[in-house]
């Protein structure tokens, strides 16, 4: 694969922020990085095909859309079949991400992972439950760990966001938006005009409901997100078992890190929940050591070992 050039970087970090909404926005982001329009749609589909750009659209924030049932569900699989069941796992659509992560003995003994998104924990338990009694994951010891409270979701995007209990309402329109632009966006010199003709709307009412979702929180941004792997870094889940007396503190310690990119309090002894995003794999050592220093508690790194599926999409 080709490495990227410093040209290539400058667009991976101007486009951090969210893709300009404007008519042209490939022409303004060229002229912030002294490069031609052409060669921005070049270089974006470039690194699309390489897989740096995981996909290219809409960033939810999904509890604002009313998916507050985050779950994390897990199992401690033998490492001869965690493969196959992997794969059987990540087949069920509502399933978002699963991967293979280590355990970390004695406190963690689960080595799968999966992430179900939904409106209510009952139906969350119910489909996870579906996976147990469906398949082989329900012979193994597993454990399923819901979000209480976020600290930090923002993506590609550092940042930290507020947590909100209110669900925003939107239009028939917004949702017909995130709806179709989850996954794809358009890479050429009009884009929102092109994405606007499939959904029947004009390049003007495009960019005005994507900026009106982004100003009310709908969005976290609106732009590509990108796979840190085939740019030289990483990105890794890290837990922590955090007194309860020090948990805002400590979560302000932890998202001080710009490389923290999302933190999640969940109910388990390992309660603090964090991914980490470093443009350099080794820096992921250094940021561990760091947060263990400023608080004085253990980090218990993650990597992912396998991935089976990530495509978080909610249908709103």
């Amino acid at each position: 694969m080709k490495p990227l050039d410093e040209t290539d970087r400058s667009l991976v970090a101007v486009l951090a922020s969210g893709l300009p909404l404007l008519p042209e926005p490939y022409a303004e982001i060229g002229s912030r990085i002294g490069i031609t329009e052409a060669d921005v749609i070049a270089r974006l589909r470039r690194l699309d095909d390489m897989g740096v750009i995981k996909r290219f659209g809409i960033v939810v924030q999904h509890r604002e859309l009313g998916f507050k049932a985050n779950a994390m569900a897990v199992w401690d699989v033998p490492d001869d079949v965690v493969s196959e069941l992997g794969r059987v796992l990540a087949a069920y659509e509502f399933v978002t991400l699963c991967y293979r992560r280590p355990r970390r003995l004695p406190h963690w003994p689960y080595n799968l992972f999966c992430m179900v998104h939904g409106k209510d924990r009952n139906q969350v338990r119910a489909q996870i439950a579906g996976l147990n009694e469906q398949t082989d994951a329900g012979s193994y010891p597993n454990a399923v760990l819901f979000s209480r409270k976020r600290f930090k979701q923002c993506g590609a995007k550092y940042g930290a966001t507020k947590e909100t209990a209110d669900i925003i309402p939107l239009d028939p329109n917004d949702r017909r938006i995130i709806n179709n632009l989850q996954g794809s966006f358009p890479i050429c010199n009009r884009p929102f005009a092109s994405a606007g003709t499939e959904l029947g709307l004009s390049e003007a009412n495009m960019i005005s409901h994507i900026r009106g979702m982004c100003d009310s929180g709908v969005l976290s941004r609106f732009g590509p997100l990108y796979n840190a792997e085939r740019m030289g870094g990483d990105v890794i889940l890290a837990a922590m078992a955090v007194p309860p007396n020090r948990f805002d503190e400590v979560a302000e310690t932890v998202n001080a890190h710009p490389e923290v990119a999302h933190n999640y309090a969940r109910d388990h002894r390992l309660n603090m929940w964090f991914v980490i995003s470093v443009e350099r794999a080794a820096w992921i050592e250094a940021v561990v050591a760091e947060i263990e220093e400023e608080t004085g508690l253990h980090v218990y790194p993650m990597p992912k070992e396998e991935e089976y599926f990530i495509g978080l999409k909610v249908t709103v």
